[in-house]
């Protein structure tokens, strides 16, 4: 388990690696088919009024209880919970179809959501303890494919299920079959990830509350914490909002800016995996986020839907370095016993980006300043986050230089 075995020689796709990564796949797919909640709650009539609660108690139970799950999550409970988890995932989709009032709906979203951040949590701090610091960045880069590919293969396959099943919530319940894999797949892992294995390991305990403040106390920590949450509101901003601009620039279908950038998404994080091992990481960060700021830029002058395409292969293309480098960074200057518990803060992050940036771009465009001041204030968010990262790309130059000297 990366520093605790020194004997073994550093492997990327192990048992535990792969499996995990599947494990978060399985659990992505019980999300991503929630597409077309909005439907739903439409064929149900749903006073229109209650359809941003319900879609967003969700991601609120995320951003409630990621910050506690952070230190209260460990190595030596993660396996269990994670496979709790699993299971209050199955439950909460079996439940839709029975859930047909507002109050029952909430409760379901909830629990769901519950049971969904546990699953994200624990898999990412049993993660960081499979993971070879040095694969680091390819690992980050092939395992953040868990959340993009079941938001790929979902919807297609929930739209193929609809005229089978009858109704949306049936279709729901019957993805909890995916819950069975995962847990299928995690039996094994015990004896090396479970309770009774970690219990000897060092720094696999609870984090003491002196160990926190130490880990928030690095300038370096503290940085791409706030790196991460100005990138993801840049992209929050894009994602609940380029739908409306991309019709507006008469795009017949908008959903192929999500196709071209996603696609592009996933084909840097395959391809180009290995160059984040290689190169410096920190450097190659700060390139992508500076890349993504002209991206975001260019969405404001774009007047055809073929620019607009065009950038969104630029767009995917530099989240496709920027995501999975920032937390292999974290990975990195995070001490090990700390490791499990700063990627979950990155998580958080990413929750507080969802929660605020969409309240955000709703008050620009409220204000009527316009789609191009929308994109304008989405690449100061990312231009900012390049400017918490530049100090940590500058000291990773300086460390490098003298160690040529």
């Amino acid at each position: 388990m990366n520093d605790h075995v020194k004997s073994r020689p550093e492997r990327l796709f192990s048992y535990d690696f792969t499996v995990l990564t599947l494990a978060a796949t399985f659990g992505f797919c019980n999300i991503a088919v929630f597409y077309g909640f909005g439907s739903y709650l439409n064929r149900l009539a749903m006073d229109p009024a209650w359809w941003g609660p319900l879609l967003a108690a969700e991601p609120l139970a995320a951003f409630c209880l990621r910050p506690l799950l952070s230190v209260l999550i460990t190595p030596r409970n993660a396996l269990a919970l994670a496979r709790s988890s699993l299971v209050g995932m199955g439950l909460a989709l079996c439940s839709y179809p029975f859930a047909q009032s507002i109050e029952t709906i909430l409760l379901v979203r909830l629990c769901h959501g519950v049971a969904f951040v546990c699953l994200v949590s624990s898999v990412t701090v049993l993660l960081a303890q499979v993971l070879p610091r040095t694969l680091a960045g390819r690992a980050f880069g092939y395992f953040s494919l868990s959340a993009l590919v079941p938001y790929a293969v979902m919807p297609p396959l929930a739209e193929w299920l609809l005229p089978v099943l009858g109704r949306e919530d049936r279709v729901y319940a019957c993805c909890a079959v995916f819950v069975l894999p995962a847990l299928a797949l995690l039996a094994p892992l015990g004896r090396r990830l479970g309770r009774r294995a970690m219990a000897g390991v060092a720094g696999t305990g609870r984090p003491t509350l002196a160990q926190v403040r130490q880990s928030l106390a690095s300038p370096a920590v503290r940085l791409l914490l706030l790196a991460n949450l100005f990138l993801f509101l840049s992209t929050t901003l894009i994602f609940f909002f380029i739908k409306p601009f991309a019709l507006r620039l008469g795009l017949a279908d908008p959903g192929l800016f999500f196709t071209v950038s996603t696609g592009a998404s996933i084909a840097t994080r395959v391809l180009a995996g290995p160059a984040y091992d290689k190169l410096p990481r920190e450097a190659l960060l700060l390139a992508a986020l500076l890349g993504l700021v002209v991206c975001i830029a260019g969405f404001a002058a774009t007047t055809g839907e073929g620019r607009l395409l065009s950038l969104a292969a630029g767009y995917g293309l530099c989240l496709g370095v920027a995501m999975p480098l920032a937390n292999a960074v974290m990975f990195d200057l995070s001490q090990p016993a700390m490791r499990g518990t700063n990627l979950n803060l990155m998580l958080f992050m990413m929750d507080t980006a969802y929660v605020f940036g969409p309240l955000a771009g709703g008050a620009v465009l409220a204000a009527e300043a316009g789609y191009p001041a929308l994109f304008f204030t989405a690449a100061g968010c990312a231009l900012t986050a390049g400017l918490f990262v530049a100090p940590l790309a500058i000291g990773g130059w300086r460390i490098r230089r003298q160690g040529d000297v």
